[in-house]
């Protein structure tokens, strides 16, 4: 086995990203989750959990409707230089 380290997957350089501006925006995993099945998205508080902390992969119409109901641009959940050279 290797000891160098693993480039990060999409799920979990962005689900951590939600967590950042789901704290700035004041709102708990169960609120953001709340507004998003508002909006159709099929999101549990426990789903939110595992995409915070990078367990589970983050489909694209997922990552839509949190950044709209965060109001936040979808490139803010990746880190700077993400995807660069």
């Amino acid at each position: 086995m290797s000891s160098l380290p693993r480039k990060a997957a999409p799920a979990n350089v962005i689900g951590p990203q939600f967590r950042t501006h789901r704290v700035e925006a004041g709102l708990t995993q169960k609120e953001l989750a709340e507004l998003c099945q508002r909006k159709g998205l099929n999101l549990t508080r426990g789903t939110l959990a595992k995409m915070e902390s990078g367990a589970r992969f983050v489909k694209a119409c997922g990552l839509f409707i949190i950044a709209k109901v965060l109001n936040v641009p979808l490139e803010r959940f990746y880190p700077p230089g993400f995807g660069r050279g």
